[in-house]
């Protein structure tokens, strides 16, 4: 590759890291309820070598609030913990290390496909240009920029994936690389709990589409498969276990009880018809309940008018994709099934595998849980940018079409930077559990002049939010905390030093106790010591005595 291509990746490889790495401590405003478990548990394991449980060096995962976190993104943190100490920048570093990763990854697999494509559209020349459109394309992507910027663990699975897939593409022309291309989908399965589902459905798709090269390659191949299954051996007993079903049967649309009640009532009005049987079954709703929750992660005004419903994944104003590029991803995916059809089917493929698990998800669509589906999405519109543009260099009438279409990301990645820098936060800070880390900042400052401090627990696990924010010693973590396990498995802390936390209002108010409640759980008599306001000015706790 010329040196003049080879500094534009590093260039776009740069502007991608300070994009998602500028602000990062304070945008988004806080740190989610998993992101301070995910740094906790890294400073535990960095301290003593145990998570907050005392269970030592866990490999199959972190049990966390009872949701069993994987492990990988816990390790991966730290590093980061250990160089940078335990705050929102190594909570984050990861994710943004990966997310960078990630659009060097991209553009490096683009270019290994496009060898397959037709050689009269795809010389080595246009393949160069072709990866770097595409790494341009996934640096200023809304979708990704927002994930990269939290301690996501999917953002870090979707480039392992990326990794998996650019090395299956290299193995077709090294057979011996075969030995390691699937051991990074083995790591996802330690890293995101949709991304166990959808890694292996990749790797499968690939396998049919190239089974010739798999056969030829296979003495490579099978030791590439025995080193996958001995990674696996460590997770494998807790992805059999109730705990790994635990998760599962939370979000799943099967235990929605609603569909069987139709089912029934149906039957019934009909007076349990042979007929009513077949066409009210609860199987048939199930089925139609799916497909409703799969294609509403194609829904054009999640993908490109409004995004995912959920603050923390978009916006609300921007799509996971640009308006415009939703013209780019249909041209794209005409274009590519021109140049090479079986690359553009593995695409395909590789995209109904992301979603495929994210159906039977009651909360849909989903932007974190289908981010395996990022890159396909991306690959049709650097088609679609490339087959735009590709005469820029040729005829003085495709120049114009390149300033254009630059022209147009310059302007919509400006409206995405302008609103997430300056109004996101101020908008959102309540959906990001903002206020307990100011709350226990000010309680540490007086505790020592009451015996406990209550704390609400209504905007999110306030437990793990003192163990962070007081860098409490893991020891002293686990010797004074009181919590149970509830009926459904999740883990409930009651109270951890001096701090007791509660959900509702306090009927009994004792002297030599400093409370930090909701406003509408402050009593008229308290001694209001500080406001906790959100950050646009709104009131999220009231520290106060009596």
């Amino acid at each position: 590759m010329k040196l003049k291509y080879i500094v534009g990746f590093i260039l776009i490889c740069i502007f991608a890291f300070a994009i998602r790495f500028y602000r990062v401590s304070s945008v988004p405003p806080a740190l989610s309820w998993d992101e301070v478990s995910i740094g906790y548990n890294a400073w535990s394991i960095l301290k003593t070598g145990r998570d907050e449980h005392g269970k030592y060096f866990p490999l199959d995962t972190f049990v966390s609030y009872g949701d069993y976190k994987p492990t990988l993104p816990v390790y991966l943190t730290v590093p980061f913990v250990f160089m940078f100490g335990l705050n929102e920048i190594s909570v984050r570093l990861p994710s943004v290390v990966f997310g960078t990763l990630a659009v060097l990854l991209f553009s490096l697999l683009l270019f290994e496909v496009s060898s397959y494509f037709s050689k009269d559209n795809f010389g080595f020349k246009e393949r160069s240009i072709f990866a770097l459109i595409a790494a341009g394309v996934l640096s200023l992507s809304p979708w990704h920029i927002q994930l990269s910027r939290a301690g996501w663990e999917a953002n870090i699975a979707t480039t392992l994936i990326l990794l998996g897939v650019y090395l299956l593409f290299l193995s077709l022309k090294n057979s011996k690389l075969w030995i390691v291309s699937m051991i990074p989908f083995v790591l996802t399965l330690y890293t995101f709990n949709s991304a166990r589902y959808a890694s292996p459905l990749i790797l499968g798709s690939f396998i049919f589409l190239f089974l010739k090269q798999v056969i030829a390659a296979k003495k490579y191949v099978l030791m590439g498969a025995m080193i996958c299954f001995i990674s696996v051996l460590p997770i494998l007993p807790h992805l059999l276990s109730p705990e790994a079903r635990l998760r599962f049967k939370e979000v799943n649309i099967f235990t929605d009880t609603s569909v069987v009640e139709t089912s029934n009532s149906r039957m019934e009005h009909d007076g349990n018809s042979m007929v009513s049987k077949i066409f009210d079954n609860r199987r048939i709703g199930y089925a139609r309940s799916y497909l409703m929750h799969f294609f509403d992660n194609l829904e054009p005004w999640f993908l490109f008018v409004k995004g995912d419903g959920n603050p923390k994944f978009s916006l609300q104003d921007v799509g996971q994709l640009y308006i415009f590029e939703s013209i780019l991803l249909l041209y794209g995916i005409y274009k590519a099934f021109t140049f090479r059809s079986r690359i553009s089917v593995f695409f395909v493929l590789w995209l109904i595998a992301s979603l495929l698990p994210a159906g039977v998800a009651r909360e849909t669509p989903h932007a974190l849980r289908i981010e395996n589906s990022l890159p396909v999405f991306y690959f049709f519109v650097s088609v679609g940018v490339f087959a735009f543009v590709s005469p820029v260099f040729l005829k003085r009438s495709g120049m114009i079409k390149g300033i254009s279409l630059a022209t147009l990301y310059v302007l919509f990645f400006s409206y995405f930077l302008h609103n997430y820098f300056v109004h996101y936060p101020k908008e959102f800070s309540g959906e990001w559990q903002y206020g307990y880390k100011d709350a226990i900042l000010f309680a540490e400052s007086v505790k020592s002049k009451y015996s406990h401090i209550v704390l609400s627990d209504e905007i999110g696990r306030p437990y793990m939010y003192v163990s962070f924010y007081t860098k409490m010693d893991p020891s002293e973590h686990r010797n004074t905390i009181i919590s149970s396990f509830d009926e459904a498995g999740f883990y409930n802390v009651k109270s951890l030093g001096k701090y007791i936390f509660t959900r509702s209002g306090i009927e009994k108010l004792e002297s030599n106790t400093l409370y930090i409640l909701r406003p509408q759980d402050v009593p008229a008599s308290a001694h209001v010591l500080k406001d906790i306001l959100l950050l646009n000015g709104k009131k999220v706790l009231t520290v106060f005595e009596i």
